[in-house]
């Protein structure tokens, strides 16, 4: 997504080096931040949608990344689209999926797809990739051109609090082959936090401790709840619900993952 720092301050773009490492994470953040899993977020948005009434068959997933979710919502029957930035993980999620699924590589706000959609779903807090509110607004502009009358649009992000509060100094992990540093910086200005994440992969070959080192900055920025209705709004958007990652439960001042669901008028 445009907006990131990765390349002016002399980092790669995210994913660039690590999205063969990228499951291996996401199972780690499920364990030791409460990230809900992806089989989990799949049967919310099949209970969403045949609580609404309405027949969900095809979908598109923005910011795809590996095709996790992609796999979850084929797995049960959905006709499925993905799109993302990387062509690093685009290249992962094909190795996932095979040739049965496309996949779109595009930077939001754009969405450059021909046909309409009955659901879109940007799971694993992507929109916190989002600049500021009028790249957020565009995007929900874009989203809802895709979308059928009716149609639903569920994502989650980052709260404030999780942002600002609840992420320690510096997490590490030891995956045996694998290890990994995430470095968190909160902005003094409160728009932000800046993730700086370190992994050493183990090397095939000769030598037992060779590794191959690789790191990428991720720039979250902070979207407060208020703000995001209004965006939403704005883009045409009614229902707005916002539960609490990916359950019945309405969000409250201890989210940490916001469920957003909306439809567009």
């Amino acid at each position: 997504m445009k907006g990131q720092p990765c390349l002016s301050a002399g980092y790669p773009e995210p994913y660039a080096a690590t999205a063969d490492t990228y499951d291996r994470l996401a199972e780690w953040a499920i364990e030791k931040w409460g990230e809900s899993p992806r089989p989990h977020m799949a049967a919310f948005l099949r209970r969403l949608w045949s609580d609404r009434g309405r027949p969900v068959g095809e979908v598109l997933e923005i910011c795809c990344g590996t095709g996790l979710m992609l796999e979850q919502l084929a797995a049960l029957g959905y006709s499925v689209t993905g799109l993302d930035r990387s062509e690093t993980m685009l290249q992962e999620a094909r190795n996932r999926l095979g040739d049965r699924v496309p996949l779109i590589r595009a930077e939001l706000p754009e969405i450059p797809v021909r046909q309409e959609f009955d659901a879109v779903v940007c799971p694993a807090a992507a929109l916190n990739y989002m600049p500021d509110l009028d790249s957020l607004l565009k995007t929900f502009h874009a989203v809802a051109l895709t979308l059928r009358d009716g149609g639903s649009f569920v994502f989650d992000i980052l709260s404030r609090r999780r942002l600002e509060n609840d992420f320690a100094q510096i997490w590490a992990g030891d995956l045996g082959d694998l290890a990994f540093i995430w470095k968190f910086e909160h902005d003094r200005s409160g728009a932000f936090s800046d993730l700086t994440y370190t992994q050493f992969l183990r090397t095939e070959g000769p030598a037992k401790d060779s590794y191959t080192a690789a790191r990428e900055l991720h720039r979250l920025y902070v979207l407060d709840r208020d703000a995001v209705r209004e965006a939403a709004v704005e883009a045409g958007f009614t229902d707005i619900a916002v539960f609490d990652n990916y359950s019945s439960e309405p969000a409250g001042d201890s989210t940490h993952y916001e469920t957003w669901t909306l439809t567009r008028a």
